[in-house]
């Protein structure tokens, strides 16, 4: 049931009606009959593995919940009993991580099973191949369930947090359910802490007018997104990269370059749409992009982009990591024999690219991935190194650095990088991101870009013009949003013609611009295999 689809949309009508008219403390009930059918629509082997990975969790939660109680009460024992507290609160923290330890063994199991099996078999393939060995395994049938990545990291930021204490366990199971497959959410996230989202699910919200607008006016937003510029640029991108041994030159760059535009207004529009449907039930998500291509470095990039995602490594992986005794280890071992300099680099670099590597793979079961994650892991890695050093220069130098030309010149630099790993993201395969960074270079391509010819690459003139003139005004917003914030807020502030006008005219837009329709397969959202 895709986001952009008419049944999503009947769907949302549905729900949104019988959500209103039953009472408030039942409404959660209604959210759950939604996220079931959405589910089910991509077949009931999926919905069982997602029930797996809630069910496991779910008892794996109460019983850390448990033990956390337990532990509570030791605070109790008087202090004569010293050595009988020691002795309960190492047996009740043992189990307790024995049982965080197999929660997530579940759930990340399930996620390697379906999702990697075959990438490691394939590997392993490869690798019997290059030996001239004539052993082979053979692929497996996998299901993949949709949005397994997202609800698996849910999960373990669930888990995670019950087993530290922030959290309380949820004693429901419908409600955890609930939580764990909000239909909104559960294909492309974000991915929502339970702090965050669970008290909007449970607590049945009340209508608001404002929440029905500012929601509907989301999800055409998120419409126009897709339908208006993805789409289009989908054709033009699909034709190079596609066929990359047949073109050369900068019909590359220009492709690489709308791929980078594509994939934003492609999640981002699913965003759009899931934050628009939360909305419209007076629910909240956490916001997960915030106008990357503004970045001045790769850093504040990726703070921007798929922020919830970013937040979640940080959370869960970088910082656990860099105090673990293993990274420690290594720490100190670096200093000891490398030198302090060197060491500190190495401490710095460890954690980053554990991140990065993992970042890679979570995307994808192909080295391409993590070719892209490392990559990205590298530059933070460079950024965080240099930075200092060019500051330090910068006013040796007296460069003005605060100047509206110095942090374009930041913007255009980050934009390149960006570009630059999307080769290795869109390409089909690491080898083929190679040979297309060689051919970018070729200078028969600017035969192909200067010619009539350009307007064969899956799009013509006209189309074009449609992708230039709505890149044109979602510029304009997004500035808009980085001066004012809100845009919604800021047009719900004006005249009320010129607001409907406004809304009217995106309506409009998607109806007549949209690539939808009979003989008209709209795309996967890119995100949607992740």
């Amino acid at each position: 049931m895709a986001y952009t689809s008419l049944i999503y949309l009947v769907l949302v009508f549905v729900t949104f009606c019988v959500y209103y008219i039953v009472p408030e403390r039942r409404r959660w009930v209604v959210l759950l009959g939604a996220n079931l059918v959405f589910y089910i629509s991509a077949g009931w082997v999926e919905l069982l593995l997602l029930t797996g990975t809630v069910t496991g969790s779910f008892f794996a939660a109460k019983a850390i919940g448990i033990y956390n109680d337990r532990l509570a009460e030791l605070k109790k024992i008087p202090i004569s009993e010293k050595e009988i507290k020691k002795q309960k609160k190492e047996y009740y923290s043992k189990k307790k991580k024995y049982v965080l330890w197999v929660g997530l063994g579940l759930v990340i199991g399930i996620l390697v099973v379906v999702k990697y099996t075959n990438f490691v078999l394939g590997s392993f393939n490869s690798v019997f191949g290059v030996m001239n060995s004539g052993h082979r395994f053979s692929m497996l049938s996998m299901v993949v369930p949709l949005g397994i990545s997202f609800y698996t990291f849910q999960t373990i930021a669930y888990l995670m947090d019950v087993y530290k204490g922030k959290i309380l366990p949820q004693k429901s199971f419908l409600r955890y359910f609930l939580y764990i497959s909000f239909f909104p959410t559960v294909v492309q996230g974000p991915i929502s802490r339970y702090e965050q989202l669970s008290q909007q699910l449970y607590s049945g919200n009340k209508f608001k007018f404002e929440n029905l607008r500012d929601g509907a006016i989301l999800i055409l937003w998120g419409f126009a997104k897709k339908l208006i510029l993805s789409e289009r640029l989908s054709l033009f991108i699909g034709t190079v990269y596609d066929n990359y041994m047949e073109y050369e030159g900068l019909i590359f760059v220009v492709a690489t370059i709308m791929f980078s535009v594509q994939i934003y207004a492609d999640f981002s529009g699913a965003m759009d749409i899931a934050n628009g449907t939360a909305q419209i039930f007076g629910i909240r998500l956490s916001p997960n992009f915030l106008r990357p291509y503004f970045s001045k470095n790769m850093p504040e990039f990726w703070r921007r982009w798929h922020a919830t995602l970013g937040s979640w490594f940080r959370d869960y992986v970088f910082f656990p990591f860099s105090i673990s005794k293993t990274s420690l280890k290594i720490n100190r071992l670096a200093r000891k024999y490398l030198g302090e300099g060197v060491g500190r680099i190495i401490s710095v670099s460890m954690p980053v690219l554990v991140v990065w590597i993992l970042t890679g793979i979570w995307h994808g079961p192909e080295w391409k991935y993590v070719a892209w994650g490392m990559f990205h892991g590298i530059l933070i890695i460079l950024s965080t190194i240099f930075t200092p050093k060019f500051e330090v220069l910068g006013k040796k130098w007296n460069i003005k650095t605060e100047c509206f030309s110095f942090k374009l010149y930041q913007m255009a630099r980050t934009f390149f990088l960006c570009c630059v790993g999307r080769v290795f993201f869109r390409a089909e395969s690491i080898g083929a991101a190679f040979v297309i960074f060689k051919r970018m270079f070729q200078t028969t391509g600017l035969y192909l870009m200067y010619s009539g010819r350009f307007f064969n690459y899956g799009i013509d003139a006209k189309e074009w013009c449609v992708v230039l003139l709505f890149l044109l005004v979602w510029f304009v917003i997004s500035v808009l949003e980085e001066i004012h914030g809100d845009v919604l807020k800021l047009l719900e502030r004006q005249n009320l013609i010129f607001r409907w006008g406004i809304i009217y005219i995106l309506l409009f837009s998607v109806i007549i611009f949209g690539q939808y329709g009979p003989g008209y397969d709209v795309a996967d959202f890119i995100y949607e295999q992740f």
